[in-house]
């Protein structure tokens, strides 16, 4: 029922608290929400009809392509709902690399203090993202890629395993605020570098040089750049160096094992930044983030509270930066996390206008139609998600997630399957053990159903019916998801959970 990986703690009884008063209020709030938005997504795609008239084909470039590839011949607004075409291919063909399909791995630290790791973690990162956003690629996920870090790797084996032709490899070297980046290009088929430069810049101006990585890169693939939906808007980069160094250290944290207080660490690096620089885009983001995925697992102080700093910050972060992917994936969350998924489906449809290789954008959304009603048509942006990065640390929530969609739409046998390798992945996924008893409930397997209990009460010996219920029902408020919802408390009954 979460994308987030699945943490030690138990989520507590969902507290009244003040978290539905304003529920009223936002309704009423939504036409207009709805129209920013899209006001927001005009503005973004004139922009960007204007500064592209054409993109250039994908020609052979130094033994690497052979043959041509055209990726796009015009950019125009009517032609956006089909942006995420390559990623649709790349899924139902994944014996087929696509011809721009790339990883970047993780970049090496040159300095000698590991702690200096965040660093080149940030850079790699923030590289990833932007050349996700280029016409026609086909980008593995972060969450993948850093699974390679520190390890030795073959570069047939990786481009096999991930259905890719391109590798992007790269290290760092700080000295103070002088900064140096290595980047090279390799063709994964012949194991060859065909381009590598390097790039000297210093730390107060990090977003230029990374641009400047990707205009070459781009240019080396014969790749026309979106200038103008980067990331990294002059206007909205951090001027203080301390800030920018407390976001990515925050960055750093965040993507640690998920808990309560890995989170709680990276929200204060956070605000570190905000408190150094109060307009900093990427701090805004990834506090409101922080404290949404606070909000899902229960562990806000005040859930109210929490959701409104959540909701001021995500939506500051949009109106400075309208064309960041990140921020509508976290402005989608928060609607979520509050109950409010069929607001938060087109915040995930405008990030993937943005960056049609974000998997957890299409895993979020996934999510967010579960918990509208529409478990249907959660597996193709669940599959997505899986293809852009197969080994991410929190896939698992991914197939957790598929098999709770079987589970909604009664198809059990296809349930028991999903969970089963969802557990084969983390036996501590608690959520798939529910739905296993469930499934197994409502099939008459009581023998199967009493072991996944057992299983279950070995992981959250306070787990009830009564509890269990009001977790969902506090997730949505559609009926369709409710009357599915409730089949499965009733299979938990059947597979011999307490009531209370």
């Amino acid at each position: 029922m979460t994308n987030s990986e699945v943490p030690n703690e138990l989520p507590d009884r969902p507290t009244s608290d003040n978290e539905q008063a304003d529920k009223a209020t936002s309704d009423c709030n939504l036409a207009t929400s709805d129209r920013n938005l899209k006001s927001r997504l005009r503005a973004r795609l004139q922009l960007m009809g204007r500064a592209l008239a054409s993109i250039a084909a994908v020609g052979a470039i130094a033994g690497g392509l052979v043959g041509f590839w055209t990726v796009w011949k015009t950019i125009r607004t009517d032609v956006f709902p089909d942006k995420q075409q390559t990623q649709r291919e790349a899924t139902a063909r994944p014996d087929v690399a696509p011809r721009l399909s790339l990883v970047v791995l993780p970049f090496a630290n040159l300095n000698n203090d590991p702690e200096q790791d965040y660093f080149a973690d940030s850079i790699t990162t923030d590289l990833t993202t932007d050349l996700a956003q280029m016409p026609g690629a086909f980008v593995i996920g972060r969450g993948t890629a850093f699974t390679y870090k520190n390890k030795p790797i073959d570069l047939k084996t990786l481009g096999k395993d991930l259905g890719i032709r391109w590798a992007v490899q790269g290290a760092v070297r700080r000295n103070g605020d002088q900064v140096r980046v290595n980047v090279s290009l390799t063709d994964i088929a012949s194991g060859r570098d065909v381009w590598s430069d390097r790039f000297d810049g210093d730390r107060t101006n990090v977003a230029a040089l990374q641009d400047q990585i990707t205009g070459r890169l781009a240019r080396s693939l014969n790749i026309e750049l979106m200038h103008a939906e980067s990331r990294r808007s002059e206007k909205d980069q951090s001027r203080n160096p301390d800030a920018m160094d407390f976001t990515m250290r925050g960055w750093a944290k965040f993507y640690e094992p998920r808990s309560k207080t890995e989170i709680a660490q990276a929200k204060d690096l956070f605000d570190s930044a905000l408190r150094l620089d109060p307009d900093n885009v990427d701090a805004m983001i990834a506090k409101a983030w922080c404290l949404a995925i606070a909000a899902s697992f229960r562990w806000s102080a005040s859930m109210a509270e929490d959701k409104k700093i959540a909701t001021d910050l995500i939506d500051r972060a949009l109106a400075k930066s309208s064309s960041n992917a990140l921020a509508y994936v976290v402005k989608g969350d928060t609607l979520r996390v509050f109950g409010r998924p069929e607001e938060a489906l087109p915040q995930y449809d405008a990030a993937l206008e943005i960056n049609p290789n974000f998997p957890m954008a299409y895993a979020q959304k996934g999510l967010a139609l579960i918990l509208s009603g529409r478990a249907r048509e959660a597996f193709s942006p669940l599959q997505l998600a899986l293809r852009l990065s197969p080994k991410d640390p929190i896939a698992v929530s991914w197939y957790y997630n598929r098999c709770h969609a079987h589970l909604h739409l009664h198809e059990y046998q296809e349930a028991i399957e999903e969970c089963r390798r969802a557990i084969n992945i983390n036996n501590a996924l608690w959520f798939g053990h529910v739905d296993l008893v469930s499934a197994y409930g409502t099939t008459g397997q009581l023998e199967q159903a009493r072991q996944s209990l057992t299983e279950l009460i070995k992981l959250r010996p306070d787990f009830t019916i009564q509890w269990f219920r009001e977790f969902g029902y506090a997730l949505s408020s559609n009926p369709q998801f409710r009357r599915e919802f409730d089949d499965i408390v009733d299979g938990l009954r059947k597979g011999g959970v307490r009531e209370q």
